[in-house]
């Protein structure tokens, strides 16, 4: 800390220099100046990349410092400092000036490199083209490209050049590689946050994360991935699985569609068997309502042919305990004897669907206990029947329950709380230390 308080110090008095300030700014600026290099980066790497380069104009030491430095983050902050008291026209021209300023006077690798895009003029985006064209031949290893203007930014094809690149982050980006792209051989983590898709083939043998969030045009999207370990396919406008269903290693899945995805755009249809046959070894799964209707192609069986052995934690939500989700739910169950923790979030139930409680009423329903099944948390727990029926089979077939935390929506009375928590305490129960937690969703925790 008491560096970071000289590092400030010195910015102070350099840009406000005075005679009686002259021997403290010097003496200060020897005793940051004499740390090990190691030390002097990580304060670099916690200062604000303006004060630094503010710095750097007063002070010759400093100056080399900051040009060697392999690391520049262009975050909001930087540019809401810019921002403060200037007209647009004059952001404009000031911001692309200053990153201008500090690339030029840079030498040596630039291996990680953040910027959050601000909104700029048309005329602009050339000068970020010529930074992306700059970086290209630096060496960057790890790249993060928020865009924060109303406009999507194209990405240039300097950027696919990047071939040490380990790391790449873009938002509100358009993605359309050159057709001579060949893959970024190194990548190991990829995070597309709405971006739109131009016609894409990414080979990335050594990707290990993938995210895309809010994307579109992801059917023309071609990804071969063989060593992807972690796969978040949130809200896109289109859903297919078949480049993934082959990933071997793949251990952690968070999927979601979007409200109101047409048919046509979900690609062909996978049933539960085929997709978790592929994906036995998964540890975490996190799926919500829409895509276990999705999976629900066909007759779900009981238990699925291959186990899910691995599989530790499984959250779903947005249910709403239709006949799909219902019977994909308690088939997943069934199949996952090692569970450990169980999660649901229940959006909206019809009380009296009649298929769905005669479903769940069934003697036979649940056959197979979960003997590895240690917690389960229910959210937006609303009282309704096919609600405390599924609570019934949890508490039947869980021998080794430890808790189950139900989070009772704010909606429902404390005369309905009272009579469910008292026809729940009257259900029996495999394991003789299964406790039940009641409490009103705004005061649980999140």
């Amino acid at each position: 800390m008491m560096v970071f308080f000289l590092f400030g110090s010195i910015i102070r008095t350099m840009m406000g220099k005075s005679s009686e300030t002259t021997a403290t700014e010097g003496d200060m600026e020897d005793r940051i100046s004499s740390l090990p290099r190691n030390v002097i980066d990580l304060i670099l790497d916690r200062v604000p990349i303006r004060d630094a380069a503010r710095a750097s104009l007063l002070s010759s030491k400093w100056r080399d410092v900051l040009a060697e430095y392999p690391h520049l983050r262009f975050n909001q902050q930087f540019s809401n400092s810019i921002a403060r008291n200037r007209l647009p026209s004059e952001f404009n021209n000031d911001y692309v000036h200053i990153v201008n300023r500090i690339l030029l006077q840079h030498f040596g690798p630039i291996l990680k490199f953040v910027l959050d895009l601000p909104e700029l003029h048309p005329m602009r985006l050339s000068d970020v083209d010529q930074w992306m064209l700059f970086l290209s031949r630096k060496g960057v290893r790890e790249l993060t490209l928020d865009n924060s203007s109303s406009s999507p930014y194209k990405l240039p094809a300097y950027i696919f050049s990047f071939s040490e690149l380990t790391y790449l982050k873009t938002s509100r980006c358009i993605f359309r590689p050159p057709t001579t792209f060949e893959g970024f051989g190194k990548l190991n983590r990829l995070i597309l946050v709405e971006v739109t898709f131009g016609s894409s083939v990414l080979n990335v043998p050594q990707l290990v994360i993938l995210i895309l969030r809010n994307c579109s045009g992801v059917h023309h999207l071609n990804v071969s991935a063989p060593q992807l370990q972690k796969l978040t396919l949130y809200e896109n406008d289109y859903l297919a699985l078949d480049n993934y269903m082959i990933c071997k290693k793949l251990a952690y899945v968070y999927l979601a569609l979007p409200n109101g995805i047409q048919q046509h755009r979900q690609g062909e249809r996978i049933s539960l068997q085929e997709l978790f046959g592929c994906w036995n070894t998964l540890t975490n799964a996190y799926l919500d309502g829409r895509f276990l209707k999705h999976l629900a192609a066909g007759i779900i069986p009981e238990r699925l042919p291959t186990t899910m052995d691995c599989l530790r934690q499984l959250m779903l939500f947005r249910i709403s305990f239709d006949l799909d989700q219902t019977a994909c739910i308690l088939c997943l169950l069934q199949s996952s004897l090692c569970l450990q923790k169980f999660e649901i979030w229940i959006e909206s139930v019809a009380d009296n669907d009649v298929t769905v409680l005669n479903y769940l009423e069934e003697p036979s329903r649940m056959n197979q206990t979960i003997d590895g099944l240690q917690t389960v948390k229910i959210r937006y727990f609303k009282g309704s029947k096919p609600e405390v029926l599924f609570i019934k089979l949890l508490l039947a077939c869980s021998p080794s329950l430890e808790k189950i935390y139900i989070e009772e929506d704010e909606k429902l009375r404390l005369n309905e709380r009272l009579r469910i928590a008292k026809e729940l305490m009257r259900f029996s129960r495999a394991s003789t230390k299964a406790e039940m937690m009641f409490q009103p969703l705004n005061s649980a925790s999140t």
